[in-house]
């Protein structure tokens, strides 16, 4: 079972009610919300903690995390208790038609819900062996600070074809972990395993200090990548001439202007770039996620109702550098209004390979894919994934954004479609 700990906070006090009584409450909520009986569970919640953490919106979109990607839920497996100050943090474990999920409960001495939340730890993809693999660490060096990164190859094999992996919008580290799922692990050693070297690292945020006005595309994203990619080309065993960008999301889009700034490589891999201007595409977002459902989420209305007046000013440019709309600073909306990705795209010539979840409620097929295939200049293949969603995982029904920390991989198809491009290049 997952650790709990986390969920816990130092208060002083004596334990107070017996641990069976904390499991009773933990089991009680989860069965609530198995039988989608959401607002009894906010119920359960202290009173000071009910509008944080008891909406019945967050709990709804909670339990879909968990119904959209395993399925419809079966029964609960086992409990286990972790003693704090003044409270008990129990996981429950959790049967669903798909798989098995860990969640966590927090309950204090008068028996009152503090925090439910979902508490997944990651697995390795069963298509990847680890012995079949071999993972070296590197320091990339840039402006101002170090990142850590990652180099995975096949255990066996030379002159092999290499890729940077270039992160989505926000702070990540190299695996791009996100609860029960690391998106960009499962794409290296599952590339690894079909004869493709990878390097991915940490991306500018968090692993160094960038000032809100710094904080740019170029910065924070196709600098970096810039870097890694000439690394990649000095590992043993990877054939320089063979080195492929593949941006996720942010990266993707950026990648036509990594491409066009190295000049050299062999081609690029777009996975779920977004393509319509960057202040709709973040706000259509927002709109969806407010949409899921059928009870509000106060804390996302509420947030939903300030970026509505937020974006205007994104639109008209009438904010500094260091101020924070949409969630960034003015600086990287300066900068990707600056970047006219879809103009490069069009002098962009070299293979590309687009791949696009159907599932993915960030970016579409028909607002984004289609206009990215239309604009690229050289040969460009198209692959879509049904049950996928933004991370390229499957699932099923309504996607909700919360489903990224539930255990899942990267679908296998989506690996071996990139490993078998990227081998014929």
């Amino acid at each position: 079972m997952a650790g709990c700990a986390g969920f816990l906070t130092d208060e002083t006090s004596d334990d107070g009610d017996d641990p069976a009584a904390a499991t009773d409450v933990a089991t009680a909520l989860v069965e609530d919300l198995a039988n989608e009986r959401f607002e009894r569970a906010s119920e359960r919640f202290r009173s000071d903690q009910r509008s944080r953490y008891g909406d019945p919106g967050r709990l709804e979109r909670l339990w879909l995390a968990l119904t959209t990607t395993s399925g419809s839920f079966e029964e609960i497996l086992e409990t286990e208790v972790t003693e704090g100050q003044q409270l008990r943090a129990v996981e429950v474990t959790a049967a669903f038609d798909g798989g098995d999920h860990d969640c966590t409960v927090v309950v204090d001495d008068e028996v009152q819900v503090r925090n439910y939340g979902l508490s997944d730890e990651y697995e390795r993809p069963s298509y990847v062996d680890p012995d079949a693999i071999t993972t070296q660490s590197v320091s990339l060096s840039v402006p101002d600070c170090s990142l850590p990164g990652t180099v995975t190859t096949p255990a066996a094999g030379d002159d092999v074809p290499g890729v940077v992996l270039v992160h989505d919008d926000g702070p990540m580290t190299a695996d791009t972990p996100r609860g029960g799922t690391k998106t960009f692990a499962d794409l290296a050693e599952g590339l690894a395993m079909e004869g493709v070297a990878t390097l991915r690292y940490d991306k500018r945020v968090p692993a160094c200090d960038v000032q809100p006005a710094e904080y740019t595309l170029d910065r924070v994203t196709a600098d970096d990548a810039a870097v890694a990619i000439e690394r990649l080309r000095n590992v043993d065993g990877v054939d320089p001439e063979r080195i492929v960008v593949a941006g996720h999301g942010l990266g993707g889009r950026a990648a036509p202007r990594i491409a066009d700034r190295d000049g050299s490589l062999a081609g690029v891999v777009g996975l779920a770039p977004p393509a319509r201007p960057y202040p709709e595409f973040t706000f259509s977002q927002l709109e969806y996620k407010v949409s899921v459902g059928s009870h509000e989420w106060a804390d996302l209305t509420a947030t939903y109702e300030t970026w509505g007046d937020e974006i205007d000013r994104v639109r008209s440019g009438e904010y500094e550098p260091a101020e924070r709309l949409l969630g960034k600073p003015g600086a990287f909306w300066d900068s990707i209004g600056d970047y006219d990705h879809l103009g490069v795209a069009a002098e962009t010539d070299v293979p590309v390979l687009l791949c696009q979840g159907e599932r993915d409620f960030q970016v579409s097929v028909a607002d984004d894919l289609e206009q990215w295939d239309d604009s690229f200049a050289g040969a460009t293949t198209v692959e879509t994934y049904a049950d996928c969603n933004h991370l390229f995982m499957p699932g099923e029904g309504e996607p909700v954004a919360v489903a990224y920390a539930v255990r899942n991989n990267v679908a296998e198809g989506v690996v071996n479609d990139i490993a078998t491009w990227v081998r014929e290049l």
